[in-house]
């Protein structure tokens, strides 16, 4: 009888180490992209572009951080993290904001992070298997 793995605890707490790197990360590109804002006139349409771009780039090194640690069940972490992702950075940009404030934008958030990071687990395990 085969058993079956089950969803230890060290293996979440390495995908919550990786989501606060990836939040950290997320972090600093708000900030470098607050002091181009200060010197350039941008719209906000290419600010929401360059957030979103900055909260991408951040997911799939997240996800890189899981996979490395341990690739087994990576779409299943992905899901997890992509949700711990978005809770985690809402409410610390709600701290930040000074105001908690769910809306429609706080959904698009989730399932952009939920997605962006199966679309990066994907893409990994795709990059892994041609060059394994």
């Amino acid at each position: 009888m085969q058993k079956i793995k089950s969803f230890n605890m060290y293996g979440f707490l390495t995908i919550l180490k990786c989501v606060l790197l990836a939040i950290a990360i997320t972090l600093v590109g708000i900030v470098v992209l607050a002091v181009v804002l200060k010197f350039a006139d941008l719209n906000s349409t290419t600010i929401s572009i360059a957030n979103n771009i900055i909260k991408g780039l951040a997911i799939f090194f997240m996800m890189f951080c899981i996979k490395r640690a341990n690739g087994e069940r990576l779409l299943f972490k992905s899901i997890i993290s992509g949700v711990l992702y978005a809770f985690l950075s809402f409410v610390i940009f709600s701290i930040l904001n000074g105001r908690f404030m769910f809306n429609m934008g706080f959904v698009y958030d989730l399932l952009f992070a939920v997605l962006v990071a199966v679309i990066a687990s994907i893409i990994l395990n795709v990059l892994s298997r041609k060059t394994g």
